[in-house]
């Protein structure tokens, strides 16, 4: 009975462990190859920009993104898409385009783009706006399903400044970056990957987003 529930477990974790290496991500700011004039623009603007090169095996798989917050230790998550929106993944190298620009007084918007698809907007996040905070990479395989591939923080915290290369390189998960560094206010977003269920009739609106055969449906 024992030797089961050994076997029970570790099967668990195995399981676990490969969810969550089911995708790398390699970053890129493709600002830098603009011309130099856009450039000098998009710095007087404080435009941010990350380029996302995911690579996985998809095989048509339905991609959730979510947003998490931390407050004070305490993390609150909301998902970004609606459940009738179906962004598939099927290419074992698919790309997402992240950009923040002040919005407002005292707000920052950050969007998520599909270039892939006609430069698809996936999502619109409105948050509010820290100058110490910059568009973050934040790829670790972790223990989840949910795996960080983007955040919007500042880094670790030094004598006279803010470390981000500290942060970027350490290795350690946003879910740990409070307890480990302090680091409080900040928000990342995390991209879990599940088998794709056809739509259901009882659904008034169906969106598929992907590389081919995207639409949607207004069912009756």
């Amino acid at each position: 009975m024992g030797k089961k529930i050994i076997f029970t477990v570790l099967f668990a974790l195995t399981t676990i462990l490969a969810q969550a290496q089911q995708i790398k991500v390699e970053y890129e700011n493709k600002i830098s190859s603009l011309p130099e004039l856009i450039q000098q623009y998009f710095e007087m603007q404080k435009v941010q920009h990350s380029r996302l090169t995911i690579k996985g095996n998809f095989n048509g798989k339905r991609a959730k993104i979510r947003k998490v917050i931390c407050d004070k230790g305490s993390f609150i998550e909301r998902e970004m898409l609606a459940d009738y929106v179906h962004f598939i993944l099927v290419d074992s190298l698919e790309t997402l385009d992240f950009m923040a620009i002040p919005y407002g007084k005292d707000s920052i918007r950050i969007s998520c783009f599909y270039p892939s698809n006609y430069n698809r907007v996936i999502f619109n996040d409105t948050v509010r706006i820290d100058n110490m905070k910059i568009l973050l990479e934040t790829f670790t395989s972790g223990d989840s399903t949910d795996i960080p591939i983007i955040a919007y923080s500042m880094g670790v915290p030094i004598k006279d400044g803010t470390w981000y290369c500290g942060l970027r390189d350490s290795g350690v998960e946003p879910q740990k970056w409070h307890e480990k560094y302090g680091i409080d206010g900040y928000i990342f977003y995390t991209i879990r990957l599940e088998e794709d269920t056809p739509p259901d009739n009882k659904m008034p609106i169906y969106i598929k987003i992907a590389k081919q055969d995207a639409h949607a449906i207004h069912q009756q």
